[in-house]
């Protein structure tokens, strides 16, 4: 049997260190070893994976993967990586995506059966370089439907997102290590928290809500060393008014003036408004007053992808139509959105926190008493991303034109930290790169060995 040695050309750290655990957690789903690490072995016999710095030819937050044919019973596969965050992409990449494939070249005349990957045949020779369409890539999540903190990151970062939005009404106690661990997978963490949201409707401009704002951000948030903040206001209703006043006029004015004493105090801190359509969307010429220096994150902007409900495909040239419109509203500002059609809080359960709690660390057996849930969720899920998920890479070719765009998926109360279901493994595949065949997306990512089909 082929022996497998990995080979770095620095000393493990960081999203390096997850890349290779990864690597390793592959070759061993195949093999009944663990890889070796370290040094080169100039005597091993097998299949030696180098793993570098940038070379010419690959990308800008890039890598490149080649497979060399073998020579003398020894065969090199080189990933190079852009920076850190690449190298760990390629990995994980190859781990997944190019090794699930390569399983499949080595089929049996029974096509449900498979030889060994690492038998004796070598592997398929490949040389491809891959970079991400769109820069920021991400979830978004209330704290309180995290029950693994560490899984949840760590399956983001099988599948190549490097950020998190994460809604809380209190700074979670253990914030910090969240946002270092996110840090050493090569993720930005965005504090969510409300800027007179709430779930009764309530219209509040005054100088005590700023102040009220100001302060929550610099008491709970500030010393938790995340990478900015997402808010929400009086945004999520249908209605154009709310006691007596336009909300689109009134969002504008309040957030600009929060935002502007928050710069004023915190210059260069990441502002991100999250904006429900259904309230402004014949209001656009308001909503283009919002400061340059706050990124617009949209929501409820059609049907699918946007849509809570993913079978809700009923008017997609308009969606289509909407997010041209909303992107070319502010061409020297920063814009993105939130998809959904996938998992959302058990609204029906909601209570909101008392007060500072910690974040996603339940009881296994509290897990794996709602996976069956969970699991009957995504199977419905699953079902409407097969039937239409072409949709979703539709609408990111379209941020993927903009610079600065950022777009999340709402995947929350869904046990995603313990299972990669289908539906989230094709949304990040359709945010990397978006121009790809759809075909090709849904194949390749259906056969991955670490994506759940239920």
């Amino acid at each position: 049997m082929n022996q497998w040695q990995i080979i770095p050309d620095a000393p493990l750290s960081g999203p390096v260190q997850f890349g290779v655990e990864a690597l390793s957690g592959a070759i061993r789903s195949f093999a009944p070893y663990w890889p070796k690490v370290g040094a080169e072995d100039s005597t091993f016999n097998g299949i030696r994976v180098a793993l570098a710095g940038p070379e010419d030819g690959v990308p800008a937050h890039g890598y490149r993967v080649s497979v060399e044919e073998p020579l003398e019973g020894r065969q090199l596969v080189r990933i190079l990586g852009a920076d850190e965050a690449a190298l760990m992409h390629g990995c994980v990449d190859f781990a997944g995506r190019w090794l699930g494939q390569a399983r499949l070249s080595r089929r049996t005349a029974r096509p449900y059966y498979f030889n060994p990957l690492f038998a004796e045949a070598p592997l398929p020779a490949a040389d491809y370089t891959s970079a991400p369409a769109i820069a920021r890539r991400g979830l978004w999540t209330w704290g309180l439907a995290i029950y693994d903190w560490r899984g949840y990151l760590e399956n983001m970062a099988r599948l190549r997102l490097n950020e998190v939005i994460i809604w809380n009404d209190f700074a979670p106690v253990n914030g910090r290590d969240i946002v270092a661990r996110a840090h050493e997978l090569g993720i930005r963490v965005i504090w969510g928290y409300a800027w007179g949201w709430d779930t009764t409707m309530r219209l509040d401009v005054s100088e005590e809500a700023v102040s009220r704002i100001v302060e929550k951000y610099e008491r709970e948030y500030a010393p938790l060393g995340g990478d900015g903040i997402y808010f929400q206001s009086f945004t999520e209703t249908s209605r154009e008014t709310l006691d007596g006043r336009l909300i689109a006029e009134a969002v504008v004015e309040f957030v600009n003036r929060t935002a502007g004493r928050l710069l004023d105090r915190h210059p260069g801190l990441r502002l991100q408004f999250g904006l429900h359509a259904d309230s402004v969307k014949n209001r656009l010429a308001h909503i283009a007053q919002v400061d340059p220096r706050i990124e617009i994150i949209w929501e409820n902007c059609g049907d699918f992808p946007y849509h809570s409900l993913p079978d809700r495909t009923g008017a997609p040239e308009e969606t289509r139509a909407f997010t041209e419109k909303l992107l070319a509203l502010r061409p020297n500002a920063a814009d993105g959105a939130v998809f959904k059609s996938m998992v959302q809080l058990d609204w029906g359960r909601f209570e909101h926190q008392a007060g500072p709690a910690v974040l996603g660390r339940a009881e296994e057996e509290t897990i794996r008493a709602r996976l069956p849930l969970a699991r009957q969720v995504w199977r419905y899920v699953t079902g409407e991303w097969l039937d239409h998920g072409e949709k979703c890479p539709e609408i990111a070719r379209l941020f993927a034109g903009k610079a600065g765009s950022a777009v999340y998926n709402l995947v929350e109360d869904g046990l995603f930290e313990r299972e990669i279901p289908l539906p989230v493994a094709l949304f990040a595949e359709a945010l990397w790169d978006p121009f790809r065949p759809w075909h090709d997306i849904l194949r390749e990512t259906a056969q991955r060995p670490d994506v759940s089909m239920t």
